[in-house]
């Protein structure tokens, strides 16, 4: 297994853009920090089921986007006479789903405009529909398939009287916060380890209205709570060895971002770390509080479109 350098090592392409650990894997590395999860990893991840409840993380596939230029699912019926098909039309990032790495670089590295994807790919090769590298297709010949942990940041704080605004980024979940959840909880993490942050957003969200769920993307600010940017989360993220990371929020983040470089140019661009988000952890919560326990295996298993940008989750939880 490849040696993880030191936090202070990165950059470790110079010149090169802040925090960015391009060629660790290789210059032609597509799976970044998927490459933590190894056989003997995956293999420990199963002994992690110990009761056989499997909990469902998707949202609905026709929830409605939370960013106007994203596309809601659209369904036709094909009644064929002797048998019925359906037809599906829809944003890949509409519901729950993966940010893959030609989705969020860093921003304006080169100048105004000029971005630059994981590896060093430019914003040009990211959009050209023929580049089928760093596609989302990676995701699926190789499942994200591990030992995850729910840190329940909503239950803990709620526990201690603290109170979360969900649907702006005026309470950023800080890794002081992150610890003392994992230290109540007892969670312990190891490399190659997911990470599933639940906020309370899922709750914030369902207790909407239909038109002001409709009404989410069309804020003056598209804000949502989230894990604070900045140089110590990203220490925090990149010393513990997580293969990817998800929340139930709208960005993982808190968003939008109120320093450069975001967790997304650093996650996706710099270290090609999976970001999950809008995933349901509503259940999955429930059950580990029932349980009391927070650690169990994960399976997401993404579409396999060659040289996609995102896809759905298909994401799921055993107990």
């Amino acid at each position: 297994m490849t040696t993880q350098p030191a936090f202070t090592d990165l950059p470790l392409a110079r010149p090169g853009p802040p925090f960015n650990a391009w060629g660790l894997y290789g210059p032609d590395d597509e799976l970044g920090r998927l490459n933590l999860i190894t056989p003997d990893v995956v293999a420990a991840a199963g002994c992690e089921v110990k009761d056989g409840i499997v909990v469902n993380l998707n949202m609905p596939l026709d929830m409605a986007p939370t960013i106007p230029t994203r596309k809601g699912l659209e369904r036709e019926v094909i009644a064929k006479g002797h048998a019925n098909d359906d037809q599906l039309s829809f944003n890949t990032q509409c519901s729950t789903q993966w940010d893959g790495f030609k989705h969020y670089p860093y921003q304006n590295y080169h100048g105004p405009g000029q971005h630059v994807h994981y590896n060093g790919m430019t914003y040009a090769e990211a959009t050209d529909p023929a580049n089928m590298k760093l596609g989302i297709d990676n995701f699926a010949r190789k499942p994200i398939t591990s030992r995850a942990h729910l840190l329940d940041i909503s239950r803990h704080v709620k526990t201690h009287g603290g109170e979360l605004s969900h649907l702006d980024n005026s309470t950023p979940i800080p890794v002081s916060l992150l610890d003392a959840c994992a230290a109540a909880q007892g969670v312990e993490f190891r490399r190659g380890d997911i990470l599933l942050i639940y906020t309370g957003w899922n709750e914030a969200y369902a207790a909407l209205s239909d038109e002001e769920k409709k009404g989410l993307a069309f804020r003056k600010v598209n804000a949502c709570i989230g894990v604070q940017t900045g140089e110590e989360a990203m220490r925090w993220h990149w010393d513990r060895g997580f293969a990817a990371v998800a929340s139930d929020a709208m960005a993982y983040e808190a968003w939008p971002p109120v320093s450069r470089p975001s967790l997304h140019e650093v996650f996706l661009g710099g270290w090609g770390l999976p970001i999950g988000e809008t995933f349901d952890l509503r259940g999955l919560a429930a059950e580990c509080a029932r349980l009391g326990r927070w650690t169990f295996l994960f399976t997401s298993v993404a579409l396999n479109v060659p040289g996609g940008i995102a896809s759905p989750a298909n994401a799921q939880a055993v107990l």
